[in-house]
């Protein structure tokens, strides 16, 4: 595809505390890709992001380099690429699109599971030496199952929000839908790595009228899980019971895939 116009920023090391396990929080620097990319944009919204991982991302200087490819009278194609040490690390494609706010909706997703609100629901404790990243959430657990609790459903519900970052709705939706434990937590009774391999957000009409800078409801669920690899799915709810954005999000397991069984209880 030819490329229109293109653009490179020298970016500050992300700080380790937005750092989950060894490595920089990939929902963070997708959204600050996502940021870069829509200011070449005019007025536009995100409409979808899509973010692939390549390399850990620590404390070496970052270079955003960011491509116009496809531009159009209501809608631009972005494709950017993060250098870490001179290393491409992440790479994203966005799209971007003119917005109606208040135009009227020919359909709307069904509403936001029903669960207690956020002051009956019990904080989720999650330790900032091993997630330093956590400091930065708040996510209270909205249903009885719980992270690493054996259960036998993998999805996880909670409420959840950010403290004391300033970013746009889309921003914080990316941020916020790569925050949660992996939803194959729910049936395992141990902490394994799952990384994420990438990730590709959608983002609703209503992420350009409203703002996530409060408590939001989240929902994860895994499709499918094998030895190696497991598909989740995501979805985003202003308290109102707003959609606000949906993610599919493709993670590597690393575990030897009898222990992962037997964790799991899914037999010898």
């Amino acid at each position: 595809m030819r490329t229109l116009t293109s653009s490179d920023v020298e970016l500050p090391a992300l700080d380790p505390t937005w750092w989950s396990w060894s490595s920089a929080h990939g929902g963070l620097l997708a959204a600050i890709m996502m940021r870069h990319a829509r200011r070449q944009t005019g007025t536009m919204t995100q409409r979808s992001l899509h973010a692939s991982f390549l390399a850990p991302v620590t404390t070496a200087p970052l270079r955003l380099s960011t491509e116009i490819q496809q531009r159009n009278m209501s809608s631009v194609v972005t494709r950017s690429t993060l250098f870490h040490d001179g290393v491409p690390s992440v790479t994203a494609t966005s799209l971007f699109a003119d917005s109606h706010p208040g135009e009227d909706v020919l359909y709307r997703s069904p509403q936001a599971p029903v669960v207690p609100g956020v002051d009956d629901c019990p904080e989720l404790d999650m330790s900032p030496e091993l997630i330093p990243v956590a400091q930065h959430l708040s996510i209270r657990m909205a249903t009885d199952v719980r992270p690493l609790s054996g259960g036998d459903e993998p999805r996880l519900t909670a409420w959840i929000r950010l403290k004391n970052l300033d970013l746009g709705p889309a921003e914080a939706a990316v941020v916020l839908l790569d925050s949660m434990p992996p939803a194959i937590y729910g049936v395992l009774e141990k902490p394994i790595p799952v990384p994420s391999a990438e990730i590709s957000v959608r983002f609703t009409d209503q992420i350009a009228d409203g703002g996530l800078d409060g408590w939001a409801l989240i929902q994860v669920r895994t499709e499918q899980a094998g030895s190696s690899w497991t598909l989740e799915s995501g979805s985003l709810w202003t308290p109102d019971g707003t959609l606000m954005a949906v993610s599919l999000q493709t993670r590597r397991i690393v575990a030897n895939a009898g222990d992962l069984r037997r964790s799991a209880g899914f037999g010898g």
